[in-house]
């Protein structure tokens, strides 16, 4: 009986852990707060330990690319390494932490629901940091607009970019004391008018743009990094290769 007890046991336990590994990553890290929260177990504790296996068994590393595709690592030069202004970088710049989003201005039912979509895609995609979307504008770290330009400059006076004729823009900002990165975000929501499509693939644009993939380009009309504006509401195959790199390799 006891060795049909512990077969059950190790049954039960091999599942779970399955299950678990299954799981989206914002997921399994909100899974593994409750255990600290149940446990009493220090918080973040059991998040930090799951990225240490996670990262220590895989073989990649940031310079070491072997495994993506040639054409993959030429587009990630160009949208990592550069950006719209004609700057060219010799390290890429990523988030170290959390991103949580408050979003103000106009905001539809439509733009909020794909909002949600973009962070679950990027939260699929990307292991290290998770992106989850905050009601308390004091929690946050990354501020989206949706509106008017000068809606937009109202609440960020510090930012004097101008943003005529341009249906998204965003700006980054690290503190080098703190090492925190905030992120301000404009989606033109009237000069766009009623071009719904538009509006949608310029927040996954920009909200993406703010975490590192800071270039446009004229390859590939169907990546979301696309420099002559699109309807793209999905990213590509190869955006999801670069973000991979970027952010997990």
């Amino acid at each position: 009986m006891k060795t049909s007890s512990f077969s059950t046991l190790t049954a039960v336990l091999v599942l779970s852990f399955i299950g678990f590994v299954s799981l989206p990553t914002s997921t399994k890290y909100r899974v593994l707060k409750s255990v600290e929260t149940l446990f009493d177990i220090k918080e973040g504790s059991l998040k930090q330990a799951y990225q240490s296996i996670k990262f220590n068994s895989s073989s990649g590393t940031s310079d070491d690319n072997t495994t993506n595709s040639k054409e993959a690592q030429e587009y990630f030069e160009e949208i990592c390494l550069k950006d719209e202004f004609g700057n060219k970088y010799s390290e890429v710049f990523k988030t170290e932490h959390d991103v949580k989003i408050f979003v103000e201005g106009s905001t539809p039912d439509y733009m909020i629901t794909e909002l949600q979509d973009i962070v679950n895609d990027l939260n699929e995609l990307i292991d290290p940091i998770e992106l989850e979307i905050v009601s308390n504008k004091s929690e946050a770290n990354t501020f989206i607009y949706l509106g008017s330009a000068q809606g937009f400059h109202t609440l960020n006076p510090k930012i004097t970019h101008n943003l005529t004729n341009k249906w998204g823009y965003f700006e980054t900002r690290t503190n080098i004391k703190t090492n925190v990165t905030k992120a301000y975000i404009f989606v033109d929501m009237v000069n766009t008018g009623d071009k719904t499509v538009a509006q949608r693939s310029v927040l996954r644009e920009e909200l993406t743009q703010s975490l590192g993939f800071t270039n446009d380009s004229e390859k590939y009309p169907n990546s979301i990094f696309y420099q002559h504006g699109n309807t793209v509401t999905e990213f590509s195959d190869l955006d999801k290769e670069i973000i991979r790199m970027l952010y997990n390799n």
